[in-house]
């Protein structure tokens, strides 16, 4: 598979493990195991880099839901992302492999509120921005910069 067919399979697959994690039910599995193995950063960014390697960086606003019309930009970087992504699932793989089911699936979904999931929802709006060419559109227009202080959506 090219690198330009896996990035155009890449938004329908992220669609469909971020619904995955709803589907997950498990009973809290409350004995002490072991640690997952970490993959190393720099391995793991080797192999998405290899995979897709078109994915750069993008903005994103912080904080997101508070001093609205106010935030700060901060870079996100969609290696980075499907990286992080990729270390989260190979631990909860290693937990359905060495500790128990429900405790796989309580780190699918702790894992998925807690940091893949932002990872996740923030490397799949910047392929819709890609993909959509809403940047380039919006650099020819003048944009509504009155937010409402209220921070009632601006339609």
């Amino acid at each position: 598979m090219t690198s330009e067919a896996r990035l155009e399979a890449l938004p329908a697959s992220l669609d469909e493990l971020g619904y995955s994690v709803h589907l997950a039910a498990y009973i809290f599995d409350d004995r002490d195991f072991p640690d997952a193995p970490r993959i190393d950063f720099k391995v793991r960014r080797a192999l998405v880099a290899a995979h897709v390697p078109m994915l750069g960086y993008y903005n994103l606003a912080d904080p997101t839901t508070r001093e609205i019309g106010q935030a700060s930009i901060i870079v996100g970087d969609g290696i980075d992302d499907i990286g992080d992504i990729y270390a989260d699932l190979k631990d909860v793989l290693w937990c359905w492999d060495n500790t128990s089911v429900d405790d796989a699936l309580w780190h699918l979904t702790n894992s998925f509120g807690s940091h893949w999931g932002l990872h996740l929802r923030s490397l799949q709006y910047y392929l819709h921005v890609l993909a959509s060419g809403v940047d380039e559109v919006l650099a020819n227009k003048s944009l509504n910069t009155d937010a409402p202080k209220d921070g009632a959506p601006v339609s």
